[in-house]
């Protein structure tokens, strides 16, 4: 069966799920079916009573893109892991994850914090965050220019720059977030401004189209204060092109929590999926799609709460995979993505900085 015909009834089985009351988040099943996904045939729905579905609590349903033998992914944050083989010949793996929320307060209690890197006495890519006056932290992902100007920006979620869109353009961009101060960290210091963002849209998909990206830019201040280095001595410089997903890409990243990590690239999650904002002026179920998973390859997590607006980045570092905006917690298995060609099309379009002070 070719790929297309994978991510069509990887289609239909979300919108059974979804009609179901199976989905985590959706508090509205019935108005949101027409926003998912066609409806499937008879056969489908029987299969689904009687593969020992009952019961699962669906935060999202995907394929396995680019790959040779692609199979159908279905993340629950309750049930167990199950294999099964739909009546078509398409395989579907069941994986129990933690459930996902963005909830950027949670990243002063991850075991890993604050993480600050510096290259040459300039601030590197992967370090803390923060908008002031914030309670929050996430990542510095990289540094971008607009295609419409040379003006440096930092680009991150928009979680982290804004707040979920309440924070005011203009206000200063602090590295390290003031939560993350120590005495063996540089003070916080303001590095940019925040300029724009991509907005947070709440609503069913049948009266809300899902969205596609969480982003936001700040400009920088004064250039010759950040560098285009990812992490520490051990790290790398942001790569200038792109890469196309595929299932199995080896992938890497650098974040303000868990530094240095290493993954693999899962499933396209293409159907609509509901995601909770916390934040502290934006509380709402947010329905995105397009967005990619990534799992780790160790024993370690690939991304936890404050490692959000890392830049994934393949694993021979030549390449930009994408910008994390979630993960499972609290084990941080398996981040989630925005994949790098469709980031570098928002703000009228993005350009990666490398080779820059490193």
């Amino acid at each position: 069966m070719n790929e297309a015909d994978v991510a069509r009834l990887a289609g239909q089985l979300a919108a059974v799920f979804l009609a179901a009351g199976n989905y985590t988040f959706s508090p509205s099943a019935a108005s949101s079916v027409a926003g998912l996904a066609p409806a499937s045939g008879a056969e489908l729905h029987d299969f689904v009573d009687e593969a020992g579905f009952a019961g699962l609590a669906v935060q999202a349903v995907g394929y396995e893109e680019g790959a040779a033998d692609p199979r159908i992914r279905v993340y629950v944050t309750r049930g167990r892991r199950l294999e099964v083989e739909l009546p078509q010949g398409v395989g579907v793996v069941v994986t129990r994850v933690g459930k996902v929320v963005v909830r950027p307060e949670a990243a002063a209690t991850a075991t890993h914090r604050g993480l600050v890197f510096e290259r040459r006495g300039r601030i590197a890519c992967g370090s803390s965050c923060a908008p002031a006056g914030e309670p929050h932290t996430g990542t510095l992902g990289a540094l971008v220019t607009k295609r419409s100007r040379n003006d440096l920006y930092i680009l991150s979620n928009n979680h982290v720059l804004a707040g979920g869109n309440h924070v005011a353009v203009g206000m200063p961009i602090l590295v390290p977030s003031p939560g993350d101060a120590s005495p063996t960290t540089r003070a916080p210091a303001g590095v940019a401004r925040h300029a724009e963002i991509c907005e947070l849209r709440s609503g069913v998909p049948a009266l809300v189209p899902a969205g596609r990206e969480d982003l936001a830019i700040a400009r920088v201040d004064d250039a010759g204060k950040v560098s285009s280095w990812q992490g520490d001595q051990d790290g790398y410089d942001t790569p200038t092109r792109t890469a196309e997903l595929r299932a199995g890409l080896p992938v890497k990243k650098v974040g303000r929590t868990t530094g240095l990590t290493t993954g693999v690239v899962e499933a396209r999650i293409h159907t609509p999926f509901a995601l909770p904002y916390r934040c502290r002026l934006f509380n709402a179920v947010v329905w995105l799609q397009d967005a990619w998973t990534v799992r780790t390859n160790s024993s370690d997590p690939f991304a936890l709460p404050g490692d959000s607006g890392s830049l994934v980045v393949t694993d021979d570092g030549e390449a930009a995979a994408g910008v994390v905006f979630a993960a499972s917690t609290p084990d941080g298995e398996l981040g989630y993505i925005i994949p790098m060609n469709h980031v570098v099309q928002q703000f009228g379009g993005l350009t990666l900085v490398g080779r820059h002070n490193v």
